[in-house]
């Protein structure tokens, strides 16, 4: 299918072969799409849950972007609200790539990875799904927020509490992601591209350099840099996270340069066994679950009378939600096929994050800075 959209360096032929597969993007040629972006009756979409999928994410980061103007007006502490404008960069600086890689010169290298279908709203000739774009705020914010519950202390090494405290981030944002990873092929929201080296070895649907770069690395990699960058001095204005926000954002893709080495060897030498850097990407997956599991056990021994927050309340939302949608699934799930998730993985998934998040409400009381000093509040 020829089109504008490769005319204008935004298309590519792999590009197109996938998205014929998905049937949302049939009636939708490339070419007659909006370069800026688009409007779609919620109701007309392929899969009658993408609406809903679409709210969660949405409506998480906004919950996590009032959490941070509240904290910044109610605590004088701007790190939540810096949190989320360096997710915002973090999206902008990792996704444009991953969507049109020939654009960037690198589609050899890595692929056309994945394409999207079409949701209610999205950005550049259909390519773009706008919750996706918020994914990013809404899920780095809440494994952030839960994390910062546990009070990660390691006395005054900053590097080992970056390191501490990105693992552990890594770790609860992995068990959170899952459990939507997974049900994204089988629901057409998305198509992988099997072609592409990193997408060999799976789990079910989802590659898995999706389940530990993407779920665990980077979500990792972007705490490290937020300890490192945005806590190195308490942040009381707005004005004051903006550029390390910027900072933790760039930098972030560099950091988890090295977490990746797995998936990268897996790229670089396709004719390696797969099995080789499959257990590289699951032993640092196995890492982060320990060194966040030990943090868990300290916090279960140190706990406090019940408090919510964001964390806590939008964690809970966000498993109540995909309950839902999981259960709508089910019956497609146990029929079986390529593109279903594997509902033991995420059976797994929802029981941790239901343990962590009992345990995270019931963390001490006092206000946490990861992996810094800690210091008295006094609740409004």
């Amino acid at each position: 299918m020829e089109s504008a959209v490769g005319a204008e360096g935004l298309g590519s032929p792999r590009f197109h072969e996938l998205a014929e597969q998905l049937a949302g993007l049939d009636g939708n040629p490339c070419e007659d799409a909006n370069p800026i972006g688009y409007v779609t009756n919620p109701f007309g979409l392929t899969d009658a849950l993408m609406p809903v999928i679409e709210l969660v994410m949405i409506s998480g980061a906004i919950a996590a972007l009032v959490w941070g103007v509240r904290a910044l007006r109610r605590d004088r502490d701007a790190v939540p609200l810096g949190i989320w404008l360096a997710a915002i960069v973090y999206v902008l600086v990792l996704e444009p790539p991953l969507y049109f890689p020939h654009v960037f010169g690198i589609e050899d290298q890595v692929g056309v990875v994945f394409v999207h279908n079409e949701f209610t709203v999205g950005l550049i000739k259909q390519r773009m799904p706008l919750y996706i774009l918020l994914l990013y705020p809404a899920m780095v914010s809440l494994a952030w927020a839960i994390v910062a519950r546990w009070q990660v202390d390691v006395g005054r090494s900053r590097l080992r509490a970056a390191l501490v405290t990105g693992a552990c981030v890594g770790a609860v944002h992995h068990v959170f992601y899952e459990i939507f990873d997974m049900l994204g092929p089988q629901r057409d929201w998305w198509i992988w591209d099997l072609t592409v080296a990193t997408n060999g070895p799976r789990v079910a649907s989802v590659p898995i350099s999706s389940m530990v770069n993407f779920a665990v690395v980077m979500p990792a990699a972007f705490a490290f840099c937020a300890v490192m960058i945005l806590q190195r001095r308490p942040r009381r204005t707005a004005r004051s996270v903006l550029a390390p926000a910027i900072g933790v954002g760039v930098l972030t893709p560099i950091a988890s340069a090295p977490g990746q080495l797995p998936a990268t060897l897996l790229q670089a030498a396709p004719d390696l066994p797969d099995v080789i850097s499959t257990v590289g990407m699951v032993a640092l997956l196995g890492l982060c679950g320990v060194i966040a599991a030990r943090e868990l056990t300290r916090v279960v021994a140190t706990r406090g009378p019940v408090r919510r927050d964001f964390g806590t309340v939008y964690g809970v939302a966000y498993l109540i939600a995909m309950a839902g949608l999981w259960i709508v699934a089910l019956p497609q799930t146990i029929d079986g096929g390529p593109d279903v998730g594997s509902l033991p993985y995420v059976a797994v998934c929802f029981v941790l994050a239901a343990v962590v998040l009992a345990v995270t409400t019931r963390a001490p009381a006092r206000a946490v800075v990861c992996g810094g000093p800690t210091r008295e509040r006094v609740e409004a």
